[in-house]
């Protein structure tokens, strides 16, 4: 399809009903009937959005995050915010290792039913960590707010064996004390093909050329539990929250890789789970308006295994089968503890965040109908890691201006286990990260912000992890433990003006970066890591919400950026220039009807030794509400034109490949939810940017 026309349908094929607020931020509520548009007070560079605002609200979470301006994101679940991937993510606004090493795999497996709000963090203020070098995406589980019984169940079906079902109910239990619990599940179908051209080259002449085609089916199953409660008493409040994540799935599929001089065959059944259990206990103490102080706890406990099977034939020449067991079992414990004070417009806290990762990788191999280890493919890791940190910040509001500084201070200990190696690699590093914003906001609806805060990306355990995974058959990956924690500097000047029918928010960005941590493929096609020096990206963002007509609400975002990158430690650099695009539409087609679709365009991207091409995609939905708003219906159609696909090329002096992904296409939904004690008040979406 020419570019042109993607263009086109995703203009007038896009969807959400999306209006201002306060904080930068885009709050929603399900059932619109009217939309109601409040002024921008720029506090914080928050995006927010609640996936029951949406008719695609069954999809995964990774679906969902398609809608967020200056958000890319790819089939196989890998995240870049104003182009960069180094994003921490957070449950509940806590960080989890849950959410780093494999979190590509969960963003395409959780339910965005799960989830009642998403808030997407360019530059968080120096209250929270400093993790995370393009911002935090905080993923809040859902529960009821309000102070009467409500609660909803869902039912959900689609092609290929695809269910999804759930539950959630709140209630008050006294006037002063509520009470949330809620379970999703969720069955997937997932087919994935790929195929891999790879040529390695020495002088311009081709050494050796390798053809991998490899197929894959799996029916990945999730389920999303929460338990919470929460008292208020005088000037006392109370929380507690527990909440599970469990996801597993058998992958099997079949590969054909063909070389210069042989043929292969592999077999493989993978059998991966991935869980995570936590646990907080919230307590707050608020004197008057200007003394408060609050402290909480958190405990995570977080795993990953995986079982692969593989059965490999070598066909020319024909070598007996040969059949090999890999194992990884990864395990990680996190504690948090955060103290926190408020006096005037001062507030000042400290924290500590310890994670402790174990990781065991095993390979066996068969030989005489007996499985015996294979010494040099098993490796055990620990990691250790400490990080306490002191912050202060100020805050003040005159008349239309607003201003905040503050600083964090951050001590990290690390200490990385290596099997058979009695000294561990420690790195211990003091960093302070200041933080700086300046907004007016005028009563004519005009509003200016001005934001910096320096921000870290420490490696996650499997980019430190030396062993060789060779747990997909494609490439196999080796983690350095020497990586050093990439630094950047974030900047963006925003200007919002809005009114009833239209809100326009444009955005300039400037993010530089030190000791990058990037992904760089060998010669000898092992994907490792390596700190390089410096990159640094520059761009523009616009936001655009129209509602021409009571019964039509667009909304249309785009971002272009300039990004350059060091290529290699010779001080090559890349830079190009790169732009996406999303559009949102919606049609109340009847005062209980409405009618949803959206697109996005994201165009090549490149990559420290290649480029990833250019991808859109259409979708579309319709809500039709049933018994005065208690009932609905939802149809879904994801992937209208099955433009979901990516191709990636790496193209060095040494080595080129080429790799396609596809998946399967036009996923249709239906489902049905009933709801319990509707606020009538809250019939409407209240969208902030």
């Amino acid at each position: 399809m020419k570019i042109y026309y993607q263009i086109i349908l995703l203009i007038f094929c896009n969807t959400l009903f999306i209006q201002a607020n306060s904080s930068d931020s885009i709050v929603a509520q399900k059932h619109l009937k009217t939309i109601t548009v409040s002024q921008i007070k720029y506090k914080n560079n928050t995006i927010s959005i609640s996936p029951d605002s949406l008719v695609q609200h069954g999809n995964s979470l990774n679906d969902i995050l398609s809608f967020f301006p200056s958000l890319e994101n790819d089939m196989e679940g890998n995240i870049r915010l104003r182009g960069s991937d180094k994003i921490t993510f957070l449950i509940n606004g806590k960080p989890t290792s849950f959410l780093r090493d494999y979190r590509s795999e969960i963003m395409i497996q959780l339910p965005a039913s799960a989830i009642g709000e998403i808030k997407v963090n360019h530059i968080p203020d120096v209250s929270q960590q400093a993790e995370g070098a393009a911002g935090t995406i905080d993923l809040i589980l859902k529960k009821s707010q309000q102070n009467i019984p409500t609660g909803q169940i869902y039912l959900g079906t689609a092609n290929n064996d695809r269910y999804m079902a759930g539950a959630h109910f709140g209630t008050p239990i006294s006037s002063h004390w509520k009470f949330n619990v809620g379970i999703d599940y969720k069955r997937e179908y997932r087919k994935r093909t790929f195929l891999n051209t790879i040529t390695s080259r020495e002088n311009n002449i081709v050494t050796n050329e390798q053809i991998q085609d490899n197929s894959a089916i799996a029916h990945p199953q999730t389920i999303v539990g929460s338990l919470g409660s929460e008292l208020n008493r005088n000037n006392h409040t109370f929380k507690a929250d527990f909440s599970f994540i469990q996801m597993w799935f058998d992958r099997i599929g079949d590969i054909h890789n063909t070389e210069t001089k042989k043929e292969m065959k592999v077999i493989r059944d993978n059998k991966q789970t991935d869980r995570q259990y936590s646990a907080t206990a919230f307590y707050r103490y608020t004197h008057n308006d200007r003394i408060s102080f609050f402290t909480d706890f958190n405990y995570r406990h977080a795993t990953y295994d995986e079982n692969n099977d593989y059965q490999r034939n070598v066909l020319r020449p024909k070598i007996n089968l040969i059949q090999d067991k890999l194992f990884i079992d990864q395990k990680n414990d996190e504690y948090e503890l955060n103290l926190v004070g408020k006096i005037g417009a001062f507030k000042t806290g400290y924290s500590t965040w310890i994670t402790t990762s174990t990781n065991a990788n095993r390979k066996e191999i068969y030989d005489n109908d007996i499985y015996s280890e294979s010494p040099e493919a098993t490796f055990n890791m620990d990691l250790d890691r400490q990080i306490h940190s002191l912050f202060l910040q100020y805050e003040k509001q005159w008349h239309e201006w607003f201003i905040y500084a503050g600083v964090r201070g951050e001590y990290t200990h690390q200490s990385v286990y290596l099997v058979n190696d009695n000294n561990p690699i420690k790195q211990d590093y003091w960093n302070l990260f200041p933080a700086f914003q300046l907004s007016y906001n005028s009563h004519s609806g005009h509003s200016w912000q001005l934001s910096y805060r320096q921000r870290v990306n420490r490696p996650v355990f499997s980019e430190l992890n030396p062993f060789l995974n060779q747990s997909d058959p494609q490439e196999t990956i080796q983690g350095n433990p020497y990586l050093k924690p990439e630094i950047s500097h974030n900047a963006a000047l925003s200007y919002n003006y809005t009114n009833r029918t239209f809100t326009f928010t444009p955005t300039l960005f400037y993010r530089n970066k030190k000791q990058t941590i990037a992904q760089i493929t060998q010669e000898d096609v092992v994907v490792t890591y390596k700190n390089l020096y410096h990159s640094q990206s520059a761009g523009a963002e616009l936001s655009i919400y129209i509602s021409p007509v009571k019964w039509m609400d667009i909304r249309i975002n785009g971002t272009v950026y300039y990004d350059e990158i060091q290529a290699d430690k010779k001080g090559n650099k890349r830079n190009d220039w790169a732009w996406n695009t999303n559009g949102i539409i919606s049609f109340r087609l009847t005062p209980t009807t409405t009618l949803q679709c959206n697109g996005n365009y994201i165009s090549d991207l490149q990559t420290v030794q290649g480029k990833i091409e250019s991808r859109y995609r259409i979708d579309t939905g319709i809500r039709q509400s049933i018994l005065s708003g208690k009932g609905e219906v939802t149809l879904q159609i994801n992937d209208w034109f099955g433009s979901v696909k990516e191709i990636t090329i790496i193209d060095t002096p040494t080595l080129y490949k080429r790799t396609e992904k596809s998946r399967d296409n036009r996923t249709v939904w239906l489902g049905f939810a009933w709801n319990f004690n509707i606020n009538k008040q809250n019939n409407k979406l209240n969208l902030t940017l």
